[in-house]
C-alpha cells in the first residue's frame, strides 16, 4: 500500500508553493486514508485521488512522506475501532488545521475520495460530516 503514494515533489525552499503547512498536509493525508479504510474497500479510484492530490504537494523533505504514511494508515485504522478513536482522531486533524483554504481543501477532497468509486459509504459520510461540523465548531 505505501507505494500507491509515492510520488511527491520536495523542494528545498522553506515556502511551500502548495499554501499548506506540513501540519496541514499530514492531517489531510490523515484524513484521505481514513475515508479510504472506512469502507473496508480500497478501489484503485481512491488510490488515484491521493496519488494525483500528493503529486501537488511540497512535502517537507526533512519529514519524508514515506515515513509518514505508515504512522498515517496505522492511525486511521485505529480510528476505524471505536467511535471514541474516530473522534479523537477527527479532533487532532482539526488541530492541525490552520486556515480556512486548508479546512476547504481537506472537506473537497475527502468528498472526491469518498465519491470516486461511485458510491459514498455510510462509514465515509459520517466522517465527513463529524469532520464537517468539527471544523465548523473550531471556527467559531
Amino acid at each position: 500500500m505505501p507505494s500507491i503514494l509515492q510520488k511527491l515533489i520536495f523542494q528545498k525552499d522553506k515556502t511551500a508553493s502548495d499554501g499548506l503547512t506540513q501540519p496541514e498536509r499530514e492531517a489531510i493525508v490523515d484524513a484521505l486514508h481514513y475515508c479510504m479504510y472506512a469502507d473496508s474497500s480500497i478501489a484503485l479510484a481512491e488510490t488515484k485521488v491521493i496519488a494525483d492530490w500528493n503529486e501537488t504537494l511540497d512535502w517537507d523533505p526533512n519529514h519524508p512522506f514515506s515515513t509518514y504514511e505508515p504512522r498515517s494508515i496505522a492511525a486511521a485504522r485505529q480510528a476505524l475501532e471505536s467511535m471514541e478513536a474516530r473522534m479523537e482522531f477527527i479532533l487532532s486533524i482539526v488541530r492541525r488545521m490552520g486556515s480556512e483554504k486548508s479546512s476547504d481543501t481537506l472537506l473537497r477532497l475527502c468528498r472526491k475520495l469518498a465519491d470516486s468509486d461511485g458510491k459514498r459509504s455510510d462509514g465515509e459520510w459520517a466522517f465527513i460530516e463529524a469532520l464537517s461540523n468539527a471544523l465548523a465548531t473550531a471556527k467559531k
